[in-house]
């Protein structure tokens, strides 16, 4: 359906650099991303839901039955706004970053234990039609550049569309001329590198301007004790993070299918619980606290930069435990030189690997052979002269003044 719809299905082989993609491996079919703008993704799922044999209720709920006589807080139904109720065996809370579950809980004498990890940057993005020739991708599946205060990303969607978005520090005096469409587009033109693009690309909307959102994930077991039985909670009711890793989609869908997992497998609610927390805690978790790390170093970058200091260094796209054999760094310095450790970091980062394989004996033994053939690191590359204007706050400055 969604290739019906003109989504784009790109294989492992068009984003891997040659040597990484080596020919190819088996799994590598596992390894496709879709491009597709989000309202699209979501009608598509949502007429998929529409097939199904299920019954529609639009009156709102306000909150949930429970059987306080139970030992644990069991949650039996749904009371709607017009005073009926629906009776259920099990309540899923799918309502999102503003799902009201929490402040019923609450109501009921029932805290949620919560994580929060804050996030200060604004986005400005705008969409487009491609109607030019398309430019390669420098990382594959977008065009991404990263200055001293602000980051630039395209992303292409179904059809011709794309978005371009621009993260800057939300108190940020200058960038906030980013919601202009002129100071958008003049920011654009300052990077020589995005040429190619910028003659590909026609502008179909104005520029939006997104506030910070805080990464948060939530659970309803306390101490290996459920707070509550027959509730559960998926998508960004159960985690939210900021958009930096891009992981939003997988985690809601990763969620749900781990929640459909524990539904079929156990018929105790107590089990079901636990079941589900198992899995959130060994491999939800590691995933939420590197796009809260990312965040966090991001949020560091742009306020050095805002403030003149020195910017501090990127963050591993996985997470390992500090007392492992090799380092994250390690990694992902040997998964750019070896076709098979590519595939283990890759399915990592974009949340195939729950099982976190890549903390395996044989992981770590591959990544130090590798390492130790190659020799010492290089020098990173240092970005092309032509963009460098762009890190100069003083260049920002007169370029964007006139549009505040």
């Amino acid at each position: 359906d969604l290739v019906a719809r003109g989504v784009h299905v790109v294989g492992l082989e068009q984003m891997s650099p040659a040597h990484l993609y080596d020919g190819g491996r088996e799994g590598d079919d596992d390894l496709t991303a879709v491009q597709s703008r989000r309202h699209v993704f979501d009608q598509v799922l949502a007429r998929a839901c529409d097939r199904a044999d299920l019954r529609v209720v639009t009156t709102p709920a306000t909150g949930v039955l429970v059987d306080d006589e139970a030992t644990v807080p069991t949650v039996t139904g749904l009371v709607l706004s017009d005073g009926s109720t629906v009776p259920t065996d099990v309540v899923v809370d799918a309502a999102g970053r503003r799902s009201p579950v929490t402040g019923w809980l609450r109501d009921l004498g029932i805290v949620q234990p919560e994580r929060t990890d804050p996030c200060i940057a604004r986005y400005y993005s705008r969409h487009y039609r491609v109607v030019g020739e398309k430019q390669p991708l420098n990382v594959g599946f977008a065009d991404i550049w990263g200055f001293t205060c602000h980051n630039q990303h395209l992303f292409l969607g179904d059809g011709d569309t794309a978005v371009v978005a621009l993260a800057a520090h939300d108190r940020d005096p200058v960038l906030k001329a980013l919601r202009h469409e002129e100071a958008f587009e003049a920011i654009l033109s300052a990077n020589p590198a995005f040429d190619g693009w910028r003659e590909a690309l026609r502008p179909t909307s104005t520029v939006f301007c997104l506030g910070a959102f805080d990464n948060r994930v939530r659970t309803l077991v306390k101490d290996e004790q459920p707070l509550v039985l027959g509730l559960h909670q998926v998508g960004d009711a159960l985690a939210i993070t900021n958009p930096t890793r891009g992981r939003g989609v997988s985690m809601g869908l990763m969620s749900a299918g781990r929640l459909t997992d524990a539904l079929c497998d156990h018929t105790d609610p107590s089990d079901r619980a636990l079941a589900f927390e198992e899995w959130r805690h060994r491999a939800l978790l590691p995933h939420y606290r590197e796009c809260a790390r990312s965040d966090s170093v991001n949020s560091a970058q742009l306020r050095a930069g805002l403030e003149g200091r020195r910017l501090p260094s990127n963050v591993p796209n996985v997470e390992l435990p500090e007392d492992h054999p090799i380092t994250a760094e390690q990694l992902e310095r040997a998964a750019d030189l070896d076709p098979d450790l590519y595939r283990v970091a890759t399915r990592a980062s974009v949340m195939l690997d729950d099982e976190r394989a890549l903390e395996s004996v044989s992981v770590s033994a591959r990544v130090l052979e590798v390492l130790g053939e190659a020799g010492p690191e290089q020098p990173p590359l240092e970005r092309p002269s032509t963009a460098r204007d762009l890190d100069d706050r003083d260049f920002l400055e007169r370029l964007l003044t006139p549009y505040l």
